[in-house]
């Protein structure tokens, strides 16, 4: 039996099993279609960029990589430290005529400091610099994989809505053809078969749309992963983002732009940096010390300063085994920028073919909708002459219905084709897209730490970070 409401929805209620899919098909889409708020894309990027918790694991590592500086810098101060040691014991002495006791508290204040080292200091301080910056680039490229994670959710969210749609609207048909068929048997213009045929494509239907059904949920419980909050009404997307006119141009701007090979070049620049720590082990080094301290027992106060230096004069070809890894490891990481280089301009060109192949398919498949409705009206007007079957007009309804999956299915690839070409060169970030967040700064906290401030210093400087949410 079928019935149909106000909304147009259609309800198939031959039995309890069939009319779940449709039920559950009643329930979810109002939920988008009916719902007070609606997000555009723009808001779906902007929640995603807030809501991330990738993101905020990403600006953890940066804040570590600021004190990796820190802790280079503070290698070249001096140390200070100061102790104290109480004793207490009985010793035999005459002139106590037997076991005296003896107690004895002494303190010593004593710092050192590195004269020269070779330079290995300003090394480490321009090597943890380096590796700073590496992180603060793998930053950008995390708020990238967010953002394109976010696209691509909104738009596979909205293809699903779209299917399920596409597959109700299905159903609706059928079920109409199938009273139909029955109709023209009681007129004897068709057979039981022809009824058959079309109760076969009706269930067919019936089982696409309770699949639709469930990739609607598994898309739904996606959105919520990527953007942070659960859909409402998904608008249309805007146009595609401007792109670069020609592959070239996207080549060029993906060696500029792209930040692994950012983070490659500085890492280029660490392995140069670390073969010249090698050579400096070469070089002697000198240090500084001095102390003072008092005891008890003297009530004198000692002072002591010395100065020292070493240089190793032989390791067994250690030194030079190391010089030699450091300057393999030097040709790796350029070999390495070289082979990436070359990896994401074939990225890039992937891109490029997929978006043009997506836009291809998207004129290809308005020109078969079009013919396939053509069709399909025709069929159904010579049907009524008796010159048609019902199998044709079941025939003619699946391709009209396989020409708008696959429409609505190109739609989302072009978009996100678009979108994946914009990460590969470089360019999907807040301030290419026009996002109203607030950017995070990477360089507050270094600014903070980079001097290696005492520990009661920080935590002033933290909490203030904390007050205007850094």
């Amino acid at each position: 039996m079928m019935k149909t409401n106000t909304l147009g929805e259609v309800r198939v209620c031959s039995s309890r099993s069939n009319f779940k899919p449709y039920l559950l098909a009643l329930i979810i889409l109002p939920l988008f279609s009916l719902a007070s708020h609606s997000d555009t894309l723009k808001q779906s990027l902007q929640n995603a960029y807030n809501n991330s918790d990738e993101l905020m694991l990403e600006r953890m590592s940066v804040k570590e990589a600021d004190e990796s500086v820190a802790k280079a810098v503070a290698a070249k101060r001096f140390n200070l430290s100061a102790s104290q040691s109480f004793s207490s014991g009985y010793n035999y002495s005459s002139t106590c005529r037997g076991f005296c006791s003896s107690n004895s508290i002494g303190t010593s204040i004593s710092a050192s400091m590195s004269v020269l080292d070779g330079g290995r200091a300003d090394i480490n301080i321009a090597i943890a610099t380096l590796a700073l910056k590496a992180e603060r680039v793998g930053l950008i490229g995390t708020e990238q994989d967010v953002l394109l994670s976010a696209v691509t959710a909104y738009m596979n969210m909205r293809r699903s809505l779209e299917f399920v749609a596409l597959e109700q609207n299905s159903v609706k048909l059928l079920t109409k053809e199938v009273q139909a068929a029955q109709d023209r048997f009681e007129v004897g213009e068709i057979t039981k078969t022809d009824i058959s045929f079309a109760e076969s494509r009706l269930e067919a239907a019936k089982g696409k749309l309770a699949s639709q059904i469930g990739n609607l949920e598994i898309a739904t419980e996606a959105y919520q992963m990527a953007i942070g909050i659960a859909p409402k009404e998904l608008k249309d997307p805007p146009p595609t983002p401007d792109l670069p006119q020609t592959l070239n141009l996207a080549k060029l701007a993906a060696v500029k732009n792209h930040p692994a090979l950012i983070a490659l070049k500085h890492a280029v620049e660490i392995a140069d940096l670390k073969l010249d720590l090698t050579r400096a082990n070469y070089k002697p080094t000198f240090s500084l010390a001095g102390e003072v301290s008092d005891s008890s027992q003297t009530s004198k106060l000692s002072s002591n300063l010395s100065f020292g230096g070493s240089v190793v004069l032989y390791q067994g070809g250690a030194r030079s085994s190391e010089e030699r890894k450091a300057l393999i490891a030097v040709e790796k990481a350029r070999s390495n920028l070289i082979y990436q280089t070359r990896r994401i301009e074939q990225a890039v060109a992937t891109r490029w073919s997929e978006l043009n192949i997506a836009r291809a398919l998207i004129v290809a498949n308005n020109k078969q909708i079009r013919a396939a409705e053509t069709a399909y009206r025709g069929v159904r007007d010579e049907a009524e002459f008796g010159l048609r079957t019902t199998l044709d007009i079941l025939d003619a309804e699946q391709s009209l219905m396989a020409a708008k999956v696959q429409l609505a299915s190109t739609r989302r690839d072009e978009y996100v084709a678009a979108y994946e070409l914009l990460k590969s060169v470089g360019m999907l970030t807040v301030s290419n897209l026009g996002l109203d967040v607030e950017e995070y700064n990477a360089t507050n906290n270094y600014e903070l730490v980079k001097d290696a401030p005492r520990k009661n210093q920080f935590f002033k400087f933290d909490k203030l970070l904390k007050r205007f949410g850094q």
